[in-house]
């Protein structure tokens, strides 16, 4: 009843929501809306934890079903119930605007992480061969964190044409040395990728 919904609501305003199930899934829907609100505000929602804190019986009590205590909220898919409060128009425009992944030029698609404010992917050097052009999201230059053939960071840059034409000679004698079963082509952008 009325008042076991009043106690639930009460220990997860209590709690700031941390009895929830936030997965990857929902935590990264957190950050693309917070990205996009950030950089253009077009009526997307304050995702932040103390306004969803503030409006718990409008997001999340309606999915609450019958109280019979904490264990279901394990049960909750927050992902589907957050984007079910976007309404199917902003939605799109999520998708549209902050994609989950991103296609670099070797064919991969690469999930990007919107979590530090700014979108940003890991991905191996030898995948953005073949151009010289900065991947966008929402009209700005997403963060390249490359990594070398071991996975180890190389560079992180948010000017992909800069670094071929800078600092890449010197990254690229190093990584000659170091793997020299792989291709190094003093012209990346110009090269074909590999996977």
């Amino acid at each position: 009843g009325p008042d076991a919904t009043a106690a639930v609501v009460a220990r997860l305003r209590d709690r700031k929501l941390a009895d929830l199930p936030w997965t990857d899934a929902a935590n990264g829907l957190r950050d693309r809306v917070a990205f996009l609100r950030a950089s253009r505000n077009e009526g997307w929602p304050d995702w932040s934890t103390p306004a969803l804190v503030a409006s718990v019986e409008e997001w999340l009590v309606p999915y609450l079903g019958l109280p019979t205590g904490f264990d279901r909220f394990y049960r909750l898919d927050l992902a589907s119930i957050l984007r079910g409060s976007l309404g199917h128009a902003l939605a799109a425009k999520l998708d549209a605007l902050a994609p989950k992944e991103i296609q670099v030029p070797s064919g991969r698609r690469i999930r990007l992480d919107y979590s530090e404010g700014t979108p940003a992917i890991s991905v191996k050097v030898q995948e953005m061969y073949g151009t010289d052009a900065t991947p966008e999201v929402a009209g700005q230059p997403i963060v390249l964190h490359l990594l070398s053939p071991a996975n180890r960071p190389v560079q992180v840059t948010r000017d992909l044409g800069g670094f071929w034409r800078g600092s890449w000679s010197e990254v690229r004698k190093e990584m000659a040395g170091r793997y020299p079963k792989h291709e190094w082509p003093d012209d990346p952008a110009k090269a074909k990728p590999r996977r």
